[in-house]
């Protein structure tokens, strides 16, 4: 299956769990109109709280229809991607041969992948863009040993999709990061905890256009 097109000026992804990052879904719709006009051009949404679809649906709805030049992911659920304007859908690692093979060619495919299972990773679905980390030690999974910085050439022997690297990055290493060869980056801690955020992404916006 030959996938859509994904080449952007620049790849600056927020990860996001509405109902665990925010106290209220408002809260949650002021932080992403936020996000996307001050740089974030590609948003995940990483809930997994299946009785909270119709809000999802809405907030996903809602943002493409106001930034249509975003890009809107759902993580996992094919349901919620297929049925509402997302652009696509995120598959972890361990689900990719089971869930890419049935997804419309018109849908945006990424997919997770970690650095000790890269050879072993590869398939006859090429995803849209590649996750790769933890690169930096991080608050969301602070139990993964975090592999650094050197480690993306070896990935792109393998994956010729744009790489966008994940884990403990922010606006202080996101210029390491792209200089090491991460063609992105994908934040959830790093924006969404940060004391000024949009400042933050403003920054991030500007490193990763140099």
């Amino acid at each position: 299956m030959k996938t859509t097109n994904f080449k952007l000026k620049y790849y600056l992804m927020l990860v996001i769990d509405i109902f665990d990052d925010f106290n209220h879904i408002e809260e949650a719709k002021n932080f992403l109109e936020m996000s996307l006009k001050s740089g974030v051009n590609i948003i995940q949404f990483r809930d997994n709280k299946s009785n909270k679809f119709q809000e999802k649906f809405d907030m996903i709805n809602n943002l493409k229809i106001n930034f249509p030049k975003s890009k809107l992911i759902v993580n996992s659920d094919i349901k919620l991607a297929k049925e509402s304007l997302a652009d696509g859908i995120h598959i972890k690692e361990s689900n990719w041969n089971k869930d890419s093979v049935n997804l419309s060619k018109d849908f945006i495919i990424g997919k997770s992948v970690h650095y000790h299972n890269i050879k072993n990773s590869k398939s006859t679905i090429n995803p849209n863009y590649v996750i790769f980390g933890t690169i930096f030690k991080s608050k969301t999974h602070p139990k993964i040993h975090p592999i650094g910085v050197n480690k993306f050439t070896e990935l792109k022997k393998t994956y010729k999709s744009p790489v966008i690297a994940i884990g403990g990055i922010n606006e202080r290493n996101t210029k390491l990061v792209v200089n090491s060869g991460a063609n992105g980056v994908a934040i959830k801690s790093g924006i969404i905890k940060n004391k000024d955020p949009e400042k933050a992404i403003i920054q991030i916006k500007k490193i990763l256009l140099k």
